[in-house]
């Protein structure tokens, strides 16, 4: 025997929901899914699974360069030797995957081409370099908190790197995707104001 709920208004929402919106509503509501609503049609379905498609990884992207390009140009503000930065980072590491990174870094440098090393590095060093020069003060953070949000994200940033990679595996890890989410939203509007008053 088939067992058929009704829809009701809150199994619906607009077909044109804002992504961030979808996420936020199926992780508040711990749901699996909504129905796409044109004006009084239902005129599909919206689950989970569908956050794994490519052009929601695309919007993640982008919001985790915003990041990533303001982080390294907070830490350019707040320390201009690079070759001190080099110390810290690419100087210190025997690590392989970083020897193209150096090869680059120092070719350019060699042909003129002096770019802030901050464009050099990973999110990962970005992170690393603001503890370690303890400028998570100026964001607002504490250590512990700096690297809990800003380190969960450079893993984020790492799985959306991998397109063939889910994001989302279980309806538990919408909850986790939003998190993340106010945790970039967090970091974006500190750092933007810390730019603004640099």
């Amino acid at each position: 025997r088939v067992v058929r709920d009704r829809m009701s208004e809150k199994d619906v929402i607009p077909y044109d929901t804002d992504i961030r919106d979808v996420i936020r509503l199926l992780s508040e509501q711990s749901r699996a899914f909504f129905f796409l609503r044109d004006n009084r049609d239902v005129v599909g379905l919206i689950s989970v699974v569908n956050l794994n498609r490519l052009p929601v990884k695309v919007w993640f992207f982008s919001l985790l360069s915003e990041v990533e390009v303001r982080l390294g140009k907070f830490i350019s503000s707040r320390v201009s030797d690079d070759g001190e930065l080099y110390k810290l980072t690419l100087g210190a590491t025997t690590d392989p995957k970083y020897e193209e990174v150096k090869r680059r870094y120092q070719t350019d440098q060699a042909n003129g081409l002096e770019l802030p090393l901050v464009e050099y590095l990973y999110f990962s060093d970005l992170v690393r370099l603001v503890i370690t020069k303890e400028l998570h003060g100026s964001l607002g953070y504490t250590p512990n908190r700096f690297k809990r949000s800003l380190g969960s994200l450079a893993n984020l940033r790492d799985e959306i790197a991998h397109p063939a990679r889910s994001l989302v595996r279980h309806t538990t890890a919408v909850a986790r995707l939003w998190r993340r989410i106010e945790r970039i939203d967090d970091a974006l509007e500190r750092l933007r104001r810390s730019l603004n008053y640099a």
